[in-house]
């Protein structure tokens, strides 16, 4: 049986900067990697900055990236991506054009004996009152349909820049303080009979284990290069280096 990859919070950038081409060779290189031993590829949230489909639009800015997803569908691999709060819309671009599976807030499935929780994890911390609010109006159909009817895709995407920008500064600061509070919905999760648990949103690389159970943190895409590795037999955490 093939492998399983697991990558989080790539925030694919609108700037073409130095740091935003330098993630996507990286990216372009592992997705080049994994297309020789993989099964399945899980993209745990937060693939683009803001990704949202109009009746008529799309975001034109990655393109190359979507292409290179493409070939690794047509090979044989399959490819989920877990919506997270950047991915704010997903629609029928990704899923009938693309081949990308989408998946709502979370993902449970086996392989073997093995019970997989995956999710990207914004909304996860009890403390992070605000934005559980926030969420709950942001992920309304209602005001999903005001903004795809209402507001024009070059209007939506000046706001999303700026509010991509202030989100990815506040986790920046919260990350930490959360990351004990991450840890305790896992063994929550453990206790319900999954036996790993991963998740993504913080930007920190982390693996814990308790008894035969594992949680992962895929960390990101931004400085870390970080993924999670499911091999039929153990579940590892590593860093893409090339």
């Amino acid at each position: 049986m093939k492998n399983t990859y697991f990558i989080s919070d790539i925030h694919l950038s609108f700037n073409d900067g130095e740091m935003e081409q330098k993630k996507r060779i990286n990216l372009h290189g592992f997705l080049d990697f994994i297309q020789r031993d993989a099964k399945e590829l899980f993209i745990l949230g937060d693939l683009f900055d803001f990704w949202f489909e109009w009746y008529h639009v799309i975001p034109k800015y990655w393109f190359p990236v979507l292409h290179h997803f493409k070939k690794l569908i047509d090979s044989g691999i399959t490819i989920n991506l877990i919506k997270g709060n950047h991915d704010f819309y997903p629609g029928k671009y990704l899923q009938k054009e693309v081949g990308i599976q989408c998946h709502d807030e979370s993902h449970i499935f086996s392989i073997g004996n093995k019970k997989f929780f995956i999710s990207h994890g914004d909304g996860l911390a009890k403390k992070d009152r605000g934005y559980r609010i926030l969420k709950k109006i942001i992920r309304n159909p209602l005001s999903i349909f005001f903004y795809k009817t209402f507001i024009s895709a070059d209007l939506g995407i000046k706001l999303a820049k700026w509010t991509a920008h202030s989100n990815r500064t506040l986790i920046g600061k919260k990350k930490n303080y959360w990351s004990e509070e991450y840890f305790q919905f896992a063994r929550d999760k453990f206790e319900e009979g999954f036996d790993y648990v991963i998740l993504g949103h913080l930007h920190v690389p982390t693996i814990r284990k308790e008894k035969d159970h594992i949680y992962v943190n895929c960390g990101d895409w931004i400085s870390e290069f970080s993924y999670a590795l499911y091999d039929t037999h153990t579940l590892s955490l590593n860093h893409w280096n090339q």
